[in-house]
């Protein structure tokens, strides 16, 4: 089998340094999120900036993730220079995503639609006219707890599915600051019963699709490689026609948010269960990577996208 992202040693001390780098990362977000209103907001966008930044040298292991991510998506079409300036680019917007987070709850409805502009709101009104439900399609691109937040302050019943980080009081507060922003968490060891109610109440169901799903998943292509991908998006949709409306954030250059809604994704409905289940997820997949080429720069690469192989793939040659 394939192994890209290469062997990790697991000893006792490397093991130890991966908790301790988790829990002083995990211990300084949530005192910056606890004294955000008693710091200059342009303190905690440079604060959060240079915590991400610095990630590159605390954390070699990331910064490694990243390259290879990169390498895969883009080594045919882009210089070694070219990958390390969005591996650079990529950390700076991922600390800016933390800063707007930790604002979020402080703000008001009109501030966020203010911040944010909405594009492509009636698309989710016809759906809605269906009395189906919608699912919102998006991934780890942009800033996309804005993207919720920004639907949200519209009035729509907006649900999302959460995992569970390692942190427990790292969960606590990202759902806390999602509820407080109208959003509905859906956890995901009940994501599936609840998700379906949701749809069937004629409400919003976000889902990111752009993790490793490990052995649960099926593989499509992701930038000319096969990746693990859930199925959860095209099995609602077999089961229940709402509509498949993929949006996504972005951070334009004066700070300020564009939350795009697009058109609804055709469905591919041949009666063949397993054959729609992945045509639909393979075509979900390619619009994510079609938004990710946009602005490569604010997709989350330091995640093993990767990471889990075909049985039936062959090993790379040394």
């Amino acid at each position: 089998m394939t192994r890209l992202y290469g062997a990790e040693k697991r000893s006792a001390l490397y093991e130890w340094h991966r908790r301790m780098q988790s829990r002083l990362g995990n211990a300084l977000v949530l005192w910056m999120a606890r004294r955000w209103q008693r710091l200059p907001e342009a303190w905690v966008r440079r604060l959060t900036v240079s915590l991400a930044t610095a990630m590159r040298l605390v954390s070699p292991r990331h910064a490694r993730i990243a390259m290879t991510n990169l390498q895969l998506a883009f080594g045919r079409e882009k210089t070694k220079d070219e990958l390390t300036h969005i591996r650079a680019q990529c950390y700076r917007h991922l600390g800016l995503c933390l800063a707007e987070f930790m604002r979020l709850p402080h703000m008001s409805a009109e501030k966020i639609r203010t911040l944010a502009e909405l594009r492509g709101e009636e698309h989710i009104k016809a759906a809605l006219a269906e009395g189906r439900g919608a699912i919102l399609l998006t991934g780890h691109v942009g800033n996309w707890e804005m993207a919720g937040s920004r639907i949200a302050a519209e009035g729509y019943a907006v649900n999302v599915i959460a995992r569970a980080q390692r942190d427990t009081e790292i969960t606590d507060y990202i759902e806390r600051t999602r509820e407080e922003m109208g959003m509905c968490v859906l956890h995901r060891d009940i994501a599936v019963r609840n998700s379906l109610r949701a749809l069937r109440r004629n409400e919003l169901l976000g889902i990111l699709l752009d993790q490793n799903a490990g052995e649960e998943g099926v593989f499509v292509d992701f930038f000319g490689h096969l990746a693990s991908t859930a199925q959860g998006p095209a099995a609602f949709a077999l089961k229940t026609r709402a509509a498949v409306l993929p949006t996504f954030d972005w951070r334009e250059a004066d700070g300020t948010h564009v939350v795009e809604i697009s058109p609804p994704v055709p469905l591919i409905d041949t009666g063949d269960w397993e054959s729609d289940l992945l045509a639909n997820t393979a075509l979900y997949t390619k619009i994510i990577e079609q938004q990710i080429r946009r602005h490569p720069e604010q997709w989350f690469w330091l995640h093993k996208r990767w990471k889990a192989r075909p049985p039936d793939e062959h090993p790379e040659a040394p």
